[in-house]
């Protein structure tokens, strides 16, 4: 219902736009870090060497721009795979996502490129956003990642491509819809 929310105590609606909203509580950060450690449990499968959090990529700054640092990845590179989930329900996005398909994904891509990719791209890493929608969406940069890590399980395994990948984008998709009911839950 129509009320303050019970984390932050903003006013909130009964559709549950605001919760998917609320900075307050752990649950996002539990949604971003389940699919941040499907996607570093699939390159550990897929005998990638992943490094999950990597520290000190930027000389300088303890910043972390990989929440999956994969060696040799984008085309003899390192790449940085930075996950993040966006809700086109925010009051920055919500306007224009409403009329636009894909827009609070590329709001969110473009967001992470201003913050990491030139730094990276000096220490010679590949930037990746990793770009989810709350409700489901992913920035075509981040099926084409996923897509990749998923060839590369089924490789590994001696698996079918195919069935590697309808497993993957079901994980995915199943713990980025828990992340969202606890959200919910929470509010």
């Amino acid at each position: 219902r129509d009320g303050p929310c019970p984390a932050c105590l903003r006013p909130s609606d009964a559709l549950g736009d605001h919760a998917m909203c609320c900075g307050f509580g752990g649950e996002r950060i539990s949604r971003h870090n389940h699919l941040r450690d499907a996607l570093h449990d699939t390159a550990v499968a897929a005998g990638l060497g992943p490094v999950k959090e990597g520290r000190f990529l930027i000389p300088g700054a303890d910043r972390r721009p990989a929440d999956i640092l994969v060696p040799n990845w984008a085309g003899g590179r390192d790449a940085a795979l930075d996950v993040t989930v966006v809700t086109p329900l925010q009051a920055a996005t919500v306007a224009e996502a409403a009329a636009t398909p894909g827009h609070s994904l590329n709001f969110a891509y473009q967001r992470k490129v201003r913050g990491s990719a030139e730094d990276c791209r000096r220490q010679g890493i590949a930037f990746l956003p990793i770009v989810v929608e709350s409700l489901g969406g992913w920035h075509e940069l981040a099926q084409a990642e996923v897509k990749k890590l998923g060839a590369a399980l089924a490789r590994q395994n001696g698996q079918e491509e195919g069935e590697v990948l309808r497993h993957l984008w079901g994980r995915l998709g199943i713990l980025l819809q828990r992340g969202n009911a606890a959200i919910l839950g929470n509010r």
